[in-house]
């Protein structure tokens, strides 16, 4: 299903119409969905609407593969397109390409992504049943430079990017530098790709176009892991050429596939054998401290009691009547697991490093980033599984951007554990009851 509605921008001071699929099952099912967010949006999805008469033909294309996906398709302003979707004003690279001193454009890029992110997001959320921790962004050309932008100036909004047959050279330089400082930890895959031939065959412009993109992801590549370019042979810079590479706007729906390296980690520890008897909890808490989601698990009965062997001590962490009291907290790189015993007295925290954590389909998950702190009751604390995170490297798992946040985090928080100011342990009693008596 197809329908489109006018949204008012008071970041833009405009309107713009948006258009938004949604798969042949929402109207029967309940469940939530991903959502793909594009630009160009009159492009998207019928050639009847397209600027240009061509379009991606993408209605076509969602109801033959019946894919489980809303997607948002945002008009642009066709007056101020480039101004929109270049965050700063056009540089040398640019008029050197176009053969044009006088060129001018762009520096309105900044006001668009607010719109984008703080305005249609939040509504788009309110009136379709979306997985609002799940959300890519696809473009094309200028489209493909603004979603890279969007993506560097929110962190972990977008997990999923698709850039094709990008226009970078508008603001080339400041892209490269912005992307060097940038956060994308949080991307969990990212394809692009441009043509060799998007001015036509041989051509200068051609040649520069190929080789701005390249340079891009070079950079980008030293950031995300599942990260893909393509040159395609003969491609040009046309709606006839985009429409060919569509299968790859939704490569992103295989990613489960992609972070198992990453250790994803569940609150509910679903499927874990050594659990006889359980009883699973959990809880979204906000209350100042602390924002995210809390999970309880409690071992009434177990296989077999589990025991970490420590430098100088053993410790117990399961048992009959143990419980694990674990926090994700919105935003943050580390997960903490509180070991309470069957008495209610902590026997443990477990902190474990991570790439980001989650929400999937109402399961708080984690990516393990293999660094773990323990801290004991007596107020030791322990470092584990550096080797892990030196092998995940070695063997590519990460990348040494990743390896970096590891130690970074690792770094950040034993400071707080030796200078007692990780507050987040102090309330873990407090969590615990407040689950407990929802």
């Amino acid at each position: 299903m197809l329908e489109a509605f006018p949204v008012y921008s008071e970041k833009l001071k405009n309107e713009r119409l948006i258009r938004v699929y949604t798969p042949p099952a929402y109207q029967y099912e309940k469940k939530s969905y991903p959502v793909l967010y594009m630009h160009d949006g009159q492009n998207v999805f019928n050639d009847e609407d397209a600027i240009d008469g061509s379009s991606l033909q993408l209605e076509k294309y969602l109801n033959e593969n019946e894919l489980d996906i809303i997607v948002v398709a945002i008009d642009q302003n066709s007056l101020e397109r480039k101004d929109e979707y270049c965050p700063w004003p056009n540089n040398e690279c640019s008029r050197i390409l176009l053969s044009d001193e006088s060129l001018s454009f762009g520096g309105i890029g900044d006001l668009y992504s607010s719109f984008v992110v703080e305005e249609l997001k939040p509504l788009i959320d309110g009136k379709y049943r979306t997985q609002k921790n799940w959300s890519a962004m696809a473009g094309i050309s200028m489209g493909g430079q603004i979603s890279l932008y969007i993506a560097c100036k929110y962190p972990r909004v977008f997990k999923d990017l698709v850039l094709l047959s990008s226009a970078f050279y508008a603001n080339q330089e400041d892209m490269e530098n912005l992307l060097k400082l940038a956060d994308l930890t949080g991307i969990n895959t990212f394809y692009m790709d441009c043509g060799t031939d998007e001015a036509g065959a041989g051509t200068f412009i051609s040649k520069e176009f190929l080789a701005s993109n390249k340079t891009i992801y070079k950079i980008v590549k030293q950031k995300i892991l599942h990260a893909a370019f393509e040159a395609i042979e003969g491609s040009e810079h046309h709606y006839k050429f985009f429409q060919q590479r569509v299968p790859a706007l939704f490569s992103f729906m295989n990613r489960e596939e992609d972070t198992v390296q990453l250790k994803r980690k569940y609150g509910d520890r679903r499927g874990w054998g050594r659990l006889i008897k359980r009883e699973f909890r959990q809880m979204e808490i906000q209350d100042g401290s602390f924002t995210g989601d809390v999970t309880l698990l409690t071992m009434n009965k177990v296989s077999a009691p589990a025991i970490f062997d420590y430098p100088d001590r053993k410790v117990c962490v399961v048992d009959d009547g143990y419980s694990w009291l674990q926090h994700f907290p919105l935003n943050e790189r580390f997960s903490l697991t509180t070991v309470f015993d069957e008495k209610g007295d902590v026997v443990q925290w477990y902190i474990d490093i991570c790439l980001a954590n989650g929400n999937e389909n109402g399961r708080p998950w984690m990516d393990d980033l293999f660094l773990d702190i323990i801290l004991l009751p007596n107020g030791d604390i322990i470092q584990k599984d550096a080797e892990e995170l030196e092998v995940a490297l070695s063997e590519g798992v990460i990348t040494e951007e990743f390896y970096r946040i590891a130690w970074d985090e690792a770094k950040r928080i034993t400071l707080l554990l030796e200078q007692d100011r990780f507050e987040l342990i102090k309330k873990t009693k407090e969590h615990r009851l407040l689950i407990l008596e929802q």
